[in-house]
């Protein structure tokens, strides 16, 4: 087996650093079939990359207004990179870290390095955040029943009160388009 080619790894680094930016995850630089994610904001718990994407896609990318990448690299003597991200949820920035591993020409292990403590902030996009957390989390990575909760809390009277005030009012108008989507292909 060949070594891996830095620039190849480097470039997949900055597509993946960009698709954090364009907040839209591309299945294309994901091992979708054995990759996962490890988060330190839940447990060591090994999330599939599939539902990462999706997840992402579906929720999360809805409620963050934006993402910066500070920086982003590629270790050639370990063949891992790493990527900084500020997230932000209107003013308030949450500070994060991931280490990744790939698996042939794609990422297929992610380690998630962030503060739980931000999760605890009074603020609208923040809580519904934390909300999502939860409902999508507990499901144990399967993509159906936590695209299910997420559709009935977004129906309780508590996602409902979230639809009816900003700064997440249209954010959750967005998530349940993308969750009718998503449960009409799963």
């Amino acid at each position: 087996m060949s070594a891996p080619d830095p620039t190849q790894r480097l470039a997949l680094m900055r597509a993946f650093a960009q698709s954090y930016r364009d907040r839209q995850f591309l299945a294309e630089h994901y091992d979708l079939a054995d990759g996962y994610l490890q988060t330190t904001l839940s447990d060591d718990s090994r999330m599939p990359l599939t539902f990462f994407v999706e997840y992402n896609n579906a929720w999360w990318f809805e409620i963050v207004t934006a993402v910066a990448v500070p920086a982003v690299g590629y270790d050639p003597d370990s063949d891992t990179g790493f990527i900084v991200l500020d997230i932000e949820y209107d003013t308030d920035v949450l500070r994060a870290m991931q280490h990744v591993h790939f698996g042939g020409d794609v990422i297929n292990r992610i380690r998630t390095y962030a503060a739980g403590a931000f999760f605890t902030l009074p603020r609208p996009l923040v809580e519904l955040d934390s909300h999502g957390n939860r409902f999508w989390l507990e499901t144990g990575y399967h993509l159906r029943p936590s695209a299910e909760a997420a559709r009935d809390f977004l129906d309780s009277e508590s996602g409902r009160r979230f639809a009816d005030d900003e700064p997440t009012a249209t954010p959750v108008s967005r998530i349940r388009r993308n969750l009718d989507e998503l449960l009409g292909r799963i």
